[in-house]
């Protein structure tokens, strides 16, 4: 059924699955995972990724979140302009994301404040970003400066914005990681005090304990997409299968699996 994403998240202690996807066979095989489990799920869509168009891939994206047998927010991961908020509201999203958190703080603000404005309109739900999450979805991580998130500067995003998530820089990079990661744990129990749910992004090679203590301090929803990229591009190489369909079928089943690992995990 189709939610939005405050009716998707959990209370402290507990994180929902966030999930970027590129094409409709990701979006089933997440959607199984979730009937399996019985768990709220967000299908996210980052149009920098590639893969089909918004245009394209929402209409699927919408008719298998309305007919799961759980609750599914859609999600545009990574708006970054209004007008492709805009965009993604009008083919039937029920949360976006208006990432200006490479933005001076004024500029962030006065945008996101427009999208939530916007969003509310259509009736549905609005993420925001304080502080960047350094990285690219394609290939290693980058090696630049964490710009991590001043709570200051996030307490008054949240009071003059009004958005129902924020998204947090903690330590996490996007992309695949090599080597450990240093998340800023102290950081984030003083960012758990705000009034909205937090969201962490760049969160692939992250451990089981990592992710532990970090739903312990207030993370509230987990986005994922290169450990599910990487997972589902060795099983196409390695599938045995001679045809397109069967590669794909063996595809779909790691991504499947993977995200309900992760749920489970994350959930509790």
């Amino acid at each position: 059924m189709l939610a939005t994403l405050r009716e998707v998240l959990p209370e402290k202690g507990r994180a929902a699955g966030a999930f970027d996807v590129v094409a409709l066979e990701w979006a089933e095989a997440v959607l199984e995972g979730a009937e399996a489990l019985g768990l709220p799920v967000v299908l996210s869509v980052a149009p920098h990724l590639g893969g089909p168009s918004l245009p394209a891939l929402a209409p699927g994206l919408r008719h298998l979140a309305e007919a799961a047998r759980v609750p599914v927010a859609l999600h545009l991961d990574h708006g970054e302009s209004l007008e492709e908020v805009v965009a993604a509201l009008r083919l039937g999203f029920t949360s976006v994301m208006l990432d200006g958190s490479r933005l001076p703080l004024e500029e962030n603000i006065r945008q996101t404040r427009l999208a939530v404005a916007v969003a509310r309109a259509f009736g549905a739900t609005v993420e925001g970003e304080v502080g960047a999450v350094p990285g690219s979805y394609r290939g290693e991580v980058g090696l630049e400066a964490v710009a991590y998130t001043d709570p200051e500067e996030a307490r008054r995003f949240l009071e003059e914005t009004g958005v129902d998530a924020l998204a947090v820089s903690v330590g996490t990079r996007h992309g695949l990681h090599k080597g450990p990661v240093r998340l800023n744990l102290s950081l984030l129990e003083r960012l758990s005090h705000l009034p909205v749910p937090l969201v962490l992004h760049g969160a692939s090679g992250l451990s089981p304990e990592d992710y532990r203590a970090l739903i312990a301090r207030g993370i509230r929803k987990v986005n994922l997409y290169a450990d599910l990229a990487l997972a589902a591009g060795r099983a196409l190489a390695e599938a045995q299968a001679e045809d397109y369909l069967g590669r794909l079928a063996v595809a779909k089943e790691v991504v499947r699996e993977l995200s309900m690992a992760r749920m489970r995990l994350w959930w509790g």
